[in-house]
């Protein structure tokens, strides 16, 4: 069936992308030997008027697509193209039929079958996202029309497919989460309604592995190791633990019966059933884990969510007097394997740590890209020998935190380098209730560099294998000076992205901390310089000023 859009096209050699992504199908090439593209669509079936097509678009489709294209050329940190965008979710189609195609040619968007043309849509003569995503929803509804693969599909693997396509120029950070996913991510950030429970599942058991104190599990009665039988009388038993999860949350402050079978502790008596009813409150997971030993406190971060900085602060203030007093001598911040997270709850939780100066800077293409956040001049810990522990996996939110205290010569650095991902995303929420996650800034330091493909130089590199016979080695003071002239040149290579950030990497190779690898003796060389003061001025840094002033 050949379908003829009749809207206004431009050339597809206006633009220098575009041109690229004609040269990557059939398009812009000599006439060949062959029909008119009308004439071959008429061979095919009759033309469909465009008025037929507009009239069965679904409205979702539409405005959803328009919102992305719109949304990512807006905010994306490098300039895109709209119409690179749109022929790049057209193609995206292929992943659910591989015989769909799109191609350019005489002023023309053409989608292909095996290589014949079912549908034509002159260009746009400009960049407008309401002509771009029309166009991009009528091929699909070609696509699902003409398509046996189409048939069996739901809508939400129509728009992965789409989105993912349209995505797939831009960097990896970009992405798409459809509605189910999207709200997964949601409640990540900012919570959800539900009890506070971590659970796991053997055969046909939900066994409770966690209440979380002062939650409203705890507060109605659960305990861990009781086993979950019903949820507002239904049978969980042999649901999976993602339905277990969905059933369990909802809006705040409404109830639900939870039914738990409960072996006694004492010798002997049987198994009961027990019945509970539960006000879900707003929940949001745990990040900070704390541990005092030898008069050192750690906080282990996993990530940074909507309560992490407002966490860490609560285990400070707890412990304010033994900080100030001395009889805790420091404290280990614990950021291996940390993901990264909220942008505004890592510079509060380095701000916590900091009397004064720029924590970090962010610079994008959107105007709303550009902050500078300092410090608020409130140090709680009264300036509390400190150590973060970084690793491989610190990324990100993580790694701005380490960056921040590291420049300001507020902390020690110990570990190896990190991830290196210092770019900032921002969400997008569609109209179909997915989100695109878009990458829209990048992370400054300090002392002038961006953390992105370079990540965070440690002042003690170390690594997973270190017996624990070296630390003496690894302490060294002219192995912290050499380590330091290292820092020196990282922070040289400001905002240029070349082949130095690679190079540089290779002075402390990252590496992942292995918590299984016997003892943990990263954590014992931080504890070894939170306990000599002298070790611990010099790993700081020498006293030159930190260039606090980005360059235009």
């Amino acid at each position: 069936m050949g379908y003829e859009f009749k809207n206004l096209g431009r050339s597809c050699v206006q633009t220098g992308l575009s041109l690229a992504l004609c040269a990557g199908v059939v398009a812009c090439a000599p006439n060949q030997a062959q029909a008119p593209l009308e004439t071959i669509s008429n061979q095919q079936q009759p033309e469909v008027s465009l008025d037929t097509i507009d009239e069965a678009l679904d409205p979702t489709i539409r405005s959803t697509i328009r919102a992305g294209l719109t949304g990512i050329q807006r905010r994306y940190i490098d300039p895109v193209y709209i119409d690179d965008l749109s022929i790049n979710a057209i193609q995206g189609l292929a992943t659910i039929d591989p015989s769909l195609s799109v191609s350019e040619a005489d002023n023309k968007i053409i989608l292909l079958k095996n290589g014949n043309t079912i549908a034509s849509a002159p260009r746009p003569l400009n960049q407008s996202p309401d002509q771009w995503a029309t166009i991009t929803a009528q091929m699909i509804l070609v696509a699902q029309t003409r398509s046996e693969d189409f048939k069996d599909i739901e809508r939400e693997q129509m728009f992965e497919a789409v989105f993912d396509g349209m995505l797939s120029g831009l960097d990896i950070y970009s992405r798409y989460a459809g509605a189910v996913e999207a709200n997964a991510n949601r409640a990540r950030r900012d919570g959800f309604g539900g009890i506070d429970i971590r659970f796991n599942k053997t055969t046909n058991k939900i066994t409770i592995t966690h209440v979380q104190e002062g939650g409203p599990a705890q507060n109605a009665g659960l305990k861990v190791g009781d086993v979950i039988s019903k949820i507002n009388a239904q049978d969980v038993k042999k649901l999976s633990l993602r339905k277990v999860a969905k059933i369990l949350r909802g809006p705040v402050g409404s109830t639900l019966t939870v039914e738990v079978e409960r072996r006694d502790e004492e010798m002997g008596q049987p198994t009961r059933t027990i019945s509970f009813l539960i006000e879900r409150a707003h929940v949001v997971h745990q990040t900070v884990h704390t541990g005092l030993q030898n008069d050192v406190l750690t906080l282990t971060v996993t990530s940074f969510n909507k309560k992490t900085a407002q966490n860490i602060r609560a285990v400070l203030n707890q412990h304010e007097q033994g900080l100030l007093s001395g009889d805790i001598r420091g404290i280990i911040l614990d950021l291996r394997g940390n993901p990264g997270g909220l942008l505004s709850q890592s510079v509060n939780v380095a701000d916590l740590f900091l009397r004064d100066g720029r924590i970090i800077a962010t610079r994008g293409r959107h105007p709303d890209s550009f902050h500078d956040y300092h410090a608020g001049g409130d140090d709680i810990t009264e300036n509390a020998p400190l150590v973060v522990l970084v690793d491989g996996g610190s990324a990100s939110a993580a790694e701005l935190v380490a960056s921040a205290l590291q420049d300001l010569k507020r902390a020690v650095v110990v570990g190896s380098t990190s991830y290196g991902k210092g770019t900032v995303q921002t969400v997008l929420r569609l109209p179909n209730d997915g989100e695109i996650t878009l990458t829209w800034s990048r992370l400054v330091t300090p002392s002038g560099y961006a953390i992105h493909g370079l990540g965070v130089q440690p002042s003690v590199c170390t690594n997973r294998k270190t017996p624990l016979t070296t630390a003496k080695t690894l302490l060294n003071p002219m192995r912290i000076q050499t380590q330091h002239e290292v820092i020196q040149a990282w922070r040289g290579a400001g905002l240029i992205f070349d082949g130095r950030r690679a190079k540089l990497r290779e002075s402390c190779p990252s590496k992942t901390f292995n918590p299984n690898f016997g003892q943990d003796i990263w954590k014992q060389l931080a504890s070894r310089i939170l306990n000599d003061q002298n070790l611990y001025q010099y790993a700081l840094g020498r006293s030159e000023s930190t260039d606090t002033a980005l360059r235009p």
